[in-house]
């Protein structure tokens, strides 16, 4: 399956939010829908555990257009489905 390759702006952004306690990246990126939210795809890149034990998240999600750059963000577990 084919798997996205970050340009060096998405690589820095991702590399500082998996810098944080607990987080660490998902190999290789795993497509992701939000949940709720028509049209709201991308691709999963790391998952944290907080320190209250709930699971989030990375994903760089497009919202509608798949050719603007996408939103990288930390999503709810359960807001995320995998594709």
């Amino acid at each position: 399956m084919w798997t996205p390759t970050p340009d060096e702006d998405l690589e820095r952004e991702l590399r500082a939010a998996l810098a944080r306690p607990g987080a660490s990246w998902v190999s290789p990126p795993k497509p992701v829908a939000v949940r709720g939210r028509p049209g709201h795809t991308g691709w999963l890149w790391g998952r944290m555990r907080t320190a209250e034990g709930a699971w989030l998240g990375l994903a760089t999600v497009h919202q509608g257009f798949f050719f603007e750059r996408p939103l990288l963000d930390w999503y709810r577990a359960e807001q995320l489905r995998v594709l």
